[in-house]
């Protein structure tokens, strides 16, 4: 892989992860256009490339976050104790500490993945795939834009919005499908305010991230094949691009919501979708 790969490589991850078009998706296209094997450099590179997006989003959240992990662990004692005070499975004076249960529920149909991970990996090679869910992704687009802002923020906000959040992020894992435009999107069907509901979203993908880069390590540990040390240095010029990218994505994509303009990616996921069908029949 040259430094040239490793940037393209980068810009689409850090782009895509957060831009509301599917990283897993472009990878795909991206690795099948310039012909990576998919094997266990691959694995690992990929692994760095989540990596930048981690450092992006806990930079640009890094207070909300840094209060978030601060008073869940101040929690656990009170817990323990019974000292928490909760109605309707939530706590009731601690906004924050109930924004961070809210998230934990969201999470929870996540590990609903593990009995159909390894299928899951398997159909990333198939840009019909791909192509067929760029084009679910557009739908998504094309409705979000057409939900009115809702007032609900961690306050107003309840388990069962919390679980169709995270039942809808399960399928954000085929490759293709907008983990950010699909979770947004069923955050503003739930009434969430349009900040909060990009807030949650991009919450939620730190615990998400950090559990695939968690795999994808053992993933390539139980592959039992190193890690080319020459590769190294433009493997972290991807991640610093992934990083970097991925704080421009998060900015813009904050924008973009307010301002009811998701149709732009509505159209570019349908047009993209077409491609990479199409790139599926003519490769």
């Amino acid at each position: 892989m040259s430094f040239i790969e490793a940037v393209i490589l980068g810009l689409v991850q850090g782009l895509t992860e957060f831009l509301p078009v599917s990283s897993s998706g472009h990878l795909a296209i991206f690795q099948e256009l310039l012909g990576t094997d998919g094997g266990s450099s691959d694995i690992f590179f990929t692994s760095l490339l989540h990596l930048g997006t981690l450092f992006a989003v806990c930079f640009v959240y890094r207070k909300t976050l840094a209060e978030l992990f601060g008073t869940l662990f101040g929690s656990i004692g009170p817990l323990f104790k019974g000292e928490i005070k909760w109605e309707k499975g939530l706590p009731t004076e601690n906004m924050t500490r109930r924004k961070g249960i809210l998230i934990i529920y969201a999470l929870l149909p996540m590990f609903l993945i593990l009995p159909v991970k390894n299928f899951v990996e398997s159909i990333y090679s198939s840009t019909l795939v791909v192509g067929i869910a760029l084009m679910v992704t557009s739908f998504f687009l094309f409705l979000c834009d057409r939900f009115a802002s809702g007032k609900k923020t961690e306050e107003k906000m309840t388990v069962k919005d919390s679980l169709v959040i995270g039942f809808v992020q399960l399928f954000a894992v085929l490759p293709g499908i907008s983990r950010s435009g699909s979770t947004i999107t069923a955050g503003l069907a739930c009434g969430l305010d349009r900040n909060f509901a990009a807030e949650f979203s991009f919450i939620m993908s730190v615990p998400t991230i950090l559990a695939s880069v968690v795999f994808q390590v053992i993933e390539m540990i139980a592959d039992g094949t190193g890690v080319s040390t020459e590769l190294i240095p433009v493997y972290l010029v991807g991640m610093i691009t992934a990083a970097i990218s991925g704080f421009c994505a998060i900015k813009l994509l904050q924008m973009l919501l307010r301002s009811k303009k998701f149709f732009v990616f509505s159209i570019y996921c349908l047009i993209a979708g077409i491609f990479a069908i199409v790139l599926n029949f003519v490769k």
